[in-house]
């Protein structure tokens, strides 16, 4: 499978030539902006662990960004906190956000590049819990996933996912609210 090899080849590659890679991919925009995201991320967790953003991370537990709802966290510390929609959002032709919108003039309404778009959001729907993708933090509640060098596929099972009814969870004696 070309993902293995890629995560193989990403996990052998020294410092330089990662480096080199990042800046290469980010001269396309959407790469440099999700890049940057991570980065934030990733620097977040290293300031809540108490550690500088500035510094290289003391060698502990390996970071991931969560591909459900792309947080950073630590593979040791992977807690029930991940929000994320079970199923993928979809194109809601009746949303008011298009009521203007000439296909001719602006292109095609259901597209990746709109999908993406911050203000567009509000014209697509999760059809997991029928809520407008720009209203709606995950109404799923599970741990977090990262794509397994060795494996190339989750970290951690299905099992360990519910559904987010809105009403506080208990788990191992102490008490989560679900909406965090």
């Amino acid at each position: 499978m070309k993902g293995e090899k890629l995560i193989e080849a990403i996990a052998s590659a020294d410092e330089s030539t990662l480096r080199a890679v990042l800046r290469g991919l980010c001269a396309e925009r959407e790469v440099e902006q999700l890049v940057g995201k991570h980065l934030y991320e990733v620097n977040k967790l290293n300031a809540a662990k108490g550690g500088n953003s500035g510094s290289k991370r003391k060698a502990t537990s390996p970071v991931h960004i969560c591909i459900q709802c792309g947080q950073a966290f630590e593979e040791d510390d992977n807690k029930k906190e991940c929000r994320y929609h079970s199923e993928e959002m979809e194109f809601d032709e009746n949303s008011s956000t298009w009521y203007d919108w000439d296909e001719n003039c602006h292109g095609e309404m259901d597209s990746e590049e709109n999908r993406r778009n911050p203000d567009l959001l509000g014209g697509f729907v999760h059809p997991c819990c029928d809520k407008r993708a720009d209203e709606s933090e995950g109404c799923k509640l599970g741990y977090h996933r990262a794509v397994d060098g060795k494996r190339g596929k989750f970290d951690v099972d299905d099992s360990a996912d519910e559904e987010d009814d809105g009403e506080d969870k208990e788990e191992d004696g102490e008490e989560q609210e679900a909406n965090e």
